[in-house]
């Protein structure tokens, strides 16, 4: 009869990477949706301040550092990382509605491209605007296997978060009812 000394570390050498790579995509997963949860809320955030303040002339810089503000875990290099489309959909009978097209344009690493997106600044009372924000991020476990079924950049290493929201130019002249 043989000895079985060495039965528990083959056993583990063979079963562990199995589970360290589930465990890899686990904590991915969840580090992703944290990510882009805290994205699509400073971009909630961000149009919300737009749609209520008394300048209606904002420029892509000050929506940036806006929506950059409002990030907690994203904020390493959110100026460079992030791409803002602001497009207007009506006109101001709402006679026209005109969506951009559907793909977000976001920054290209692998081809060093910083993509020029369409912004106009809202400026009149109750103009529909849409808006469409493009964040490249890292992911922490590049060969965990996840990328190769989320929306990517050129380069292997980059990911890309996309959030939309619209809103309405609230009125100049608006009054809350004093009660």
């Amino acid at each position: 009869m043989g000895r079985e000394d060495g039965n528990a570390t083959i056993e583990f050498a063979i079963i562990f990477p199995g589970f360290f790579l589930i465990f890899m995509v686990i904590f991915e997963l969840g580090m992703l949706m944290t990510r882009y949860m805290m994205f699509d809320r400073a971009l909630d955030i961000s149009v919300r301040e737009m749609r209520l303040s008394e300048n209606r002339a904002f420029t892509k810089q000050q929506v940036k550092q806006l929506l950059c503000a409002q990030t907690v875990i994203l904020a390493n290099h959110c100026l460079n990382d992030v791409t803002i489309e602001l497009v207007r959909l009506s006109d101001l009978s709402g006679a026209s509605w005109t969506f951009p097209p559907e793909t977000a344009q976001c920054r290209d690493y692998g081809n060093d491209v910083i993509p020029v997106t369409q912004f106009d600044s809202p400026t009149k009372s109750n103009e529909v605007v849409f808006v469409r924000a493009c964040m490249s991020i890292k992911p922490f476990f590049e060969s965990a296997g996840l990328g190769a079924f989320l929306t990517r950049n050129s380069t292997p290493d980059r990911l890309n978060m996309i959030a939309m929201s619209a809103f309405s130019v609230e009125p100049n002249n608006w009054v809350g009812s004093g009660s």
